[in-house]
């Protein structure tokens, strides 16, 4: 039976709808994705363990060298500020430098003076800061702290021990020990053993510390700065064990990223029986967060999250996987917490990582999951996702 043509008619129109509201319905999608830090964060400010010893310390001077006139910024580590002079991957030790350290990384001997003695670390609020002065160095004054991970040279480190292997094995065997127990990047994520105070960091006297950094300066001129350490300590306290977990375990912490989405794995076995008390994480821009899993029993010991300010362009890409332990969006940040780094410092830079206590059982022969999500404009080829986790 033939039609009449006012029924074609409006079934062409109705296509015609549909089409269109399927567009539209696109658009509207792709211009409503959801933004890289959509969720508004007033982060802690730093505040010492009432009761507990508060101890400042300095470490250096260091002078990171000029940036270059002319030369094409390194593909993922300008941070989106252009070329950069650099201090990249240093050691310094109290104490001498081996030879063998110098020739592969170049070591700095220098006074690494701790908060105390015979005693247990609560706290810390690092900073890297002008030398002479207590002016933080941040992009707003042309410098930046790429990272600085805080070592035990007296002691072994329990996942990554002296040997013949990676950066960490090696540098462990050439100086006798490599206990990594804390580590900042610039956004300088400050923290406690365990809120409650009654757990601490062992510091056993004649303990000797050493430190690994990046450092970069953005300014034509050499920049002269200093580690500024805040602590808090106390004589007697629980003991608690740090336990370092990263994308390239023992190795410089980086690993390449693909652009857009990815979740890249770290395993391990810790090999202790406890409490897990508390962990942060630590990533470059683009980075959704870091999480560790107990993947013998599927649960979520943290999921620390990122902060950027609002209208970043160095934040993700776009929206994660909005599963447990994979953030779907980082945060928005009203602050960063740190008395001498205001979130206007950073240029909307990764500016905070929040931490967790989550006072979770681990047992002996459990294996943890550590993942650390990206959503990346570009590939970067050296990547950081890094945990510490204290367990007593």
């Amino acid at each position: 039976m033939r039609r009449p043509r006012s029924w074609f008619r409006m079934m062409v129109m109705a296509a015609a709808t549909l089409l269109a509201a399927a567009l539209l319905s696109s658009a509207t999608t792709a211009s409503a994705a959801p933004s890289a830090a959509a969720q508004p964060y007033d982060p802690p400010t730093w505040q010492p363990i009432p009761g507990h010893n508060v101890t400042t310390v300095k470490w250096g001077p260091i002078t990171i060298p000029a940036a270059p006139e002319t030369q094409e910024p390194p593909p993922g580590h300008d941070h989106g500020h252009g070329p950069a002079g650099e201090l990249k991957n240093e050691v310094a030790v109290d104490g001498t430098c081996s030879i063998f350290v110098e020739l592969y990384s170049g070591c700095r001997e220098m006074k690494i003076q701790k908060p105390c003695e015979d005693c247990y670390i609560t706290g810390i609020l690092p900073d890297l800061v002008i030398a002479g002065t207590d002016t933080s160095v941040n992009i707003e004054t042309g410098g930046m702290l790429h990272h600085v991970v805080n070592m035990n040279i007296s002691r072994k480190d329990p996942l990554c021990g002296p040997g013949l292997g990676k950066h960490i094995n090696m540098l462990g065997l050439m100086q006798g020990g490599n206990e990594r127990f804390f580590a900042a990047g610039n956004e300088r994520t400050f923290g406690s053993v365990h809120s409650s105070g009654q757990y601490g960091y062992r510091v056993n006297a004649g303990d000797k510390w050493g430190l690994v950094y990046h450092l970069m300066n953005h300014t034509h001129q050499p920049l002269t700065v200093e580690f500024k350490y805040t602590f808090t300590w106390v004589k007697s306290a629980k003991q608690a064990h740090p336990y370092w977990l990263d994308i390239d375990q023992c190795g410089n912490s980086e690993k390449e990223v693909p652009a857009g989405y990815s979740d890249t794995h770290y395993e391990a076995r810790l090999w202790r029986r406890g409490t897990v008390l508390s962990l942060g994480g630590h990533g470059h821009d683009g980075i959704l967060g870091v999480s560790l899993e107990n993947a013998s029993n599927g649960k979520w010991y943290c999921t620390s999250i990122p902060g950027y300010e609002a209208g970043t362009p160095h934040g993700p890409a776009g929206p994660g996987a909005g599963t447990p332990g994979h953030p779907a969006e980082a945060h928005v940040l009203t602050r960063t917490g740190h008395p001498n780094a205001p979130l206007s410092s950073y240029h909307k830079t990764v500016a905070n990582f929040t931490t967790c206590e989550p006072d979770m059982p681990i047992a002996f022969f459990d294996k943890v999951r550590m993942h650390t999500t990206y959503n990346m404009r570009d590939v970067d080829p050296g990547a950081m996702g890094i945990m510490v986790v204290y367990i007593a």
